[in-house]
This record gives C-alpha cells, sequence and structure tokens, in this order.
C-alpha cells in the first residue's frame, strides 16, 4: 500500500504559516491532530535543493503519532525571506531563527528532524541552543564537530573530499546566471533530483557539480510527479536559487562564530539515518559520530540522497520506532 502523504497543492491537512523573526519572514508548515490536542511539537529541517514540503512522506505519520509539526522553509527558500547577504545563512543565525519561531508558537522544548542541509543545521541547533532541544533525528548527513582550524573547502576536497567538489561550483555564482526561469529552474531541479537524459545519463556528479552540457535534455526524476516537480519549480522560482546555495558560502563565518563552542558535544538522544548510496555523502563520513554523541542509534537505509521520498515507509518505520521507544516514553500532558 502506498505511504500517504501531504498533497503539494490543496491538502486539508497543513496550513502555511508565516512568523517574522530576527528582522526576517519565515513561512511555515503547521499540521496537528484534528482534534487540537498533541503531545510533543516537532520541527523538521529540510536541505538543499528542498522545501518545507520534503517531509510530506513523514508529516502524516508524525501527526498520527499525536504530533504538532512543524516544516519551516529554511532562509531562502521558498516563501521565507531569502537576503542576498550570505551572513545571514551561518548555522548560528539561523539556529538562533529556529529557537525564535519556537518561541513564537509558545515552545521552550522542541523534537528536532532535519535531512541533508536541515541535518547539519539541526546539530548546530542543538550546540548553540541545548536547552531547546530533546531529541534530534537527522537523515543522510553526519555529525561534523566545530574545527578548531580553519579549513577552506578547496582544501578539503583537494586532499580528503573530492566528492565535496560540486559545492565549489555552488558557491561560485556561476548557476544563479543559468538557471533564472520558473522552466530553467525545473530541469536544474531535475538534475539534483536525479534525472535523466534519454541516454540514460544523470545531470549531476558530486566531484563536478551540475552537468550544465545535459541538464537541458534531462527527463523528470521518478521521485516526484510532475504536479510535485512543477510546485518545487514555482517554489523556487519566487525568489531565485542565490539565496539557496548562499548556505554554501559560509564556511568561514561558520568556522568563526563556532570557536565559541569548541568541545561542546551534544547529549540528547540522537538517531542518525544514513543512506548506503548517497554520492555525496559516502557512509566512511559516519564512523566517528559516536565519539561526540554518546546517545547516538545509528541506522541505515540502502538508497541514494533523496531517502525521504525513495524508501519513505523504511524510514518512517525508522523514526516511528526510535521515536516510541526513546522520545514518547514519558507521559507528557496532552496540550491545547
Amino acid at each position: 500500500m502506498p505511504v500517504d502523504k501531504i498533497r503539494v497543492v490543496g491538502d486539508p491537512r497543513i496550513e502555511y504559516k508565516t512568523a517574522t523573526v530576527n528582522g526576517h519572514k519565515y513561512s511555515y508548515l503547521l499540521s496537528q491532530p484534528q482534534s487540537g490536542k498533541y503531545r510533543d511539537t516537532i520541527f523538521l529541517i529540510h536541505g538543499f535543493p528542498d522545501i518545507s514540503m520534503g517531509w510530506r512522506y513523514q508529516i502524516p505519520m508524525l501527526v498520527n503519532l499525536g504530533m504538532r509539526v512543524v516544516a519551516p522553509d529554511c532562509l531562502g527558500y521558498g516563501r521565507t525571506d531569502a537576503p542576498d547577504d550570505f551572513v545571514y545563512y551561518s548555522h548560528k543565525r539561523c539556529a538562533d531563527d529556529i529557537k525564535a519561531l519556537a518561541s513564537h508558537l509558545g515552545e521552550s522544548k522542541i523534537i528536532l528532524g532535519g535531512h541533508d542541509w536541515g541535518a547539519a543545521l539541526a546539530y548546530r541547533i542543538a550546540l548553540w541552543h541545548p536547552d531547546l532541544i530533546s531529541h534530534l533525528f537527522t537523515v543522510c548527513v553526519p555529525y561534523a564537530r566545530p574545527l578548531e582550524k580553519d579549513i577552506s573547502l578547496e582544501e578539503m576536497v583537494n586532499t580528503v573530499a573530492p566528492h565535496f567538489a560540486y559545492q565549489l561550483q555552488f558557491a561560485s555564482g556561476d548557476l544563479e546566471k543559468v538557471f533564472r526561469s520558473k522552466e530553467e529552474i525545473k530541469q536544474f531541479l531535475a538534475a539534483l533530483y536525479g534525472g535523466r537524459t534519454e541516454k540514460g545519463e544523470f545531470g549531476f556528479d558530486a566531484e563536478k557539480g551540475v552537468l550544465l552540457d545535459k541538464v537541458m535534455g534531462l527527463k523528470p526524476s521518478r521521485l516526484l510527479s510532475e504536479e510535485e516537480l512543477d510546485f518545487y519549480a514555482a517554489e523556487f522560482a519566487r525568489n531565485g536559487i542565490h539565496g539557496p546555495l548562499n548556505w554554501y558560502r559560509t564556511r568561514k563565518v561558520n568556522y568563526a562564530e563556532e570557536l565559541d563552542i569548541l568541545g561542546r558535544r551534544i547529549d540528547i538522544p540522537v538517531l542518525f539515518i544514513q543512506a548506503l548510496r548517497d554520492q555525496a555523502l559516502p557512509p566512511h563520513l559516519g564512523k566517528s559520530m559516536g565519539k561526540h554523541i554518546p546517545n547516538l542509534t545509528l541506522k541505515q537505509v540502502n538508497t541514494a540522497h533523496w531517502a525521504l521520498w525513495e524508501k519513505p515507509q523504511e524510514v518512517n518505520e525508522i523514526i516511528e520506532e526510535w521515536l516510541k521507544d526513546v522520545a514518547l516514553t514519558g507521559g507528557r500532558s496532552e496540550k491545547l
């Protein structure tokens, strides 16, 4: 039986809400039990190139567990503000924004989930605001601790991480010049979502980036329906792709800010779901997580990067089991 999911258009189970926090307007999806009563609030943080709707397969499951679900469009994406200056996209600033959004919703303690950049940000929210997060789960991106030494992306690519070379292209500013219209952005998204040409060639390579000679000839990815891809393209076309790509320009500012949290570790329960076929994030990257996260549960799924969509039932079962075993056992009182 197909996994239940939120429809991108006209689904009565979600509402789009907005809040201004720290000077920026954030849009977020809100979904909760019909009774209006919920046992916990969970924030779901998406990655690149994604939006709040990236959690469409997970939201119904979480609501069925009695949870209030908040899925923001991150800074630069969808219906949220997209400032030009990349400094606003630092992990600390975005972590502060999520804390402010939680306060706006009356929450001093939340459960947190993240995928891709949303996972990277989720770890930082837990570091910068440890009192805010009770439990954390992440998908695809392993934990990377704050660094004592400033290591440039170029140095990383040339020495230990050639699979991050695509980030050099993303940060360069070149892609914004190529993908401007909704139709161009749709092809850009198709490349990142695994679309192929008639000859079966991909439009993206982790060690090269978006393959500009192939991208306009890509067929849509099988991971999204035509309606979903069209919706995504329209959401990205609101402000263009400069804002989302700003997340790849913050390495130096993140380093400078995180000197204040060197040595801090994440002590709350953490679930990490690792995708075994993620081209940009090979499995060996998660081997040392247990050294820095003592209360870690590791699960693996045989998917590529878009695990949330590729095997939603398996991912949902992992999350649901972990939440029931670890997070939803305290008998917290229902809220109105």
